[in-house]
């Protein structure tokens, strides 16, 4: 039917993943088994792909025909008094089955005219097509939700690690100096900062960690996982800049017109506006009822078959209201085409400019920049134990330390989910 339809139930049926268990309640995961889970589990993906079905139901039913219709009436369960001394009687059918007995059927059958039944059936196409399609729009939502979480899930572990990484370095520290405190060889205000320093990281950490929960809470809602797992997601690697950077704003904005699903549904609904036009009109013309009907005993004869045909005579009533109605619908959608046609244009363009910020602040970053900062801290803190650096000097740099790391990750968490707001703006991968 359409891509990502197809790509739902071939993902979902074909692609089996493994996910590496390192505690009990512990998932460790990537983004390509993030999303193969998400696709094949998520409750709100899987109650959309109903409303693809119930679609196609309405396509069944709007090909069904009328059924006829049978009628029987004016029967006479007894014959009176007056009739037999008259001597008129009504030989049975059959048997003694329907002696005396008067009755008529009727059976009729309605034709619908001005291809009513063709045109409501292209109507329900046109709805089952908008169903795939706002299938399609809501994978594009929740992907973009799903990976920005997990983004932002890598730059809050990262952090952490950092964070826990000179808690213990401080942890040392501190003992060390408690030990040279009770000897003499500290004084108490160095001790003290020292121990407001670990109290600072601890509660980063705890920060941090609640950020951590919350995520956890999201990504556990979207891959449907159980309440109780833990995910751990390994890092993917930074995007290739220099691609990213060579794309070019009419390019990726033609294929946001292109691809994006709810251009096609804006375009559907114009498709739709125009049918439901073109079968309110065609309510203008009556139907027709053809009937056959049997008359025993009640007339001149005594099988009577009679053939009649009935219809609306359209004086008053010509749908004339439903008709105004529609057409201005088919005016309405077209307004509406191009207030999106310009949305999506100004979505992308945002989204470009926003990834090339990305990008240049990413290229600004040294790529020996972070190994050669923990490798400095390190012989900080190993100069502050000697007394060879005060304590001033340590706990400035430790700060900047702290900070650069934050920065570093934060662009690179930006690139990344710069990247993806462009996927979600222009509706294809890049």
């Amino acid at each position: 039917m359409k891509v990502y339809i197809i790509a739902f139930f071939a993902l979902t049926s074909s692609i089996i993943f493994s996910l590496k268990v390192s505690a009990q309640d512990t998932l460790r995961i990537n983004q390509k088994e993030a999303e193969a889970l998400f696709l094949g589990n998520n409750l709100d993906l899987i109650a959309q792909n109903l409303s693809i079905r119930q679609a196609e139901a309405g396509i069944i039913q709007a090909k069904l025909w009328p059924n006829p219709e049978f009628s029987l009436d004016e029967v006479n369960l007894w014959a009176t008094r007056n009739q037999l001394s008259s001597g008129e009687t009504i030989p049975p059918l059959f048997g003694n089955f329907g002696k005396n007995r008067e009755f008529t059927a009727e059976l009729s059958q309605l034709i619908e005219t001005g291809g009513k039944r063709r045109k409501r059936i292209a109507l329900e196409l046109v709805s089952r097509d908008m169903a795939a399609e706002y299938f399609s729009e809501l994978i594009r939502e929740m992907k973009l939700q799903l990976r920005e979480n997990l983004f932002e899930l890598a730059f809050q572990q990262s952090y952490q690690t950092v964070l826990s990484n000179q808690q213990t370095a401080v942890t040392r520290l501190l003992t060390s100096f408690e030990s040279q405190y009770k000897q003499g060889n500290v004084n108490k205000p160095e001790l003290f900062r020292l121990r407001a320093l670990k109290l600072e990281l601890g509660q980063e950490l705890v920060e941090s960690q609640m950020q951590i929960n919350n995520l956890q809470k999201d990504l556990t809602i979207l891959l449907h996982t159980p309440a109780s797992s833990y995910l751990v997601f390994e890092t993917p690697e930074v995007p290739d800049t220099e691609t990213l950077a060579s794309l070019a704003l009419s390019n990726i904005t033609a294929t946001a017109l292109a691809n994006r699903p709810d251009v096609k549904i804006n375009s559907m609904q114009q498709d739709w506006a125009k049918k439901k036009y073109e079968y309110e009109y065609a309510q203008r013309k009556p139907d027709v009822n053809l009937g056959i009907n049997y008359d025993r005993g009640g007339n001149f004869l005594l099988n009577f078959f009679g053939f009649g045909v009935k219809f609306d005579v359209p004086v008053f009533n010509r749908n004339q209201g439903n008709i105004l109605e529609s057409k201005i619908g088919i005016e309405q959608s077209d307004v509406q085409a191009k207030q999106k046609t310009q949305q999506i244009e100004t979505e992308v363009t945002a989204a470009f400019r926003d990834l090339q910020k990305s990008i240049s602040a990413y290229q600004n970053l040294d790529p020996e920049y972070s190994g050669e900062l923990d490798h400095v801290l390190e012989s900080y803190t190993r100069y502050f134990a000697q007394r060879n650096v005060n304590m001033v000097e340590y706990l400035d740099f430790f700060e900047a330390y702290i900070s650069n790391k934050r920065t570093i990750f934060t662009t690179i968490k930006q690139l990344r989910q710069s990247r993806e707001k462009l996927v979600y703006t222009t509706g294809a991968e890049i």
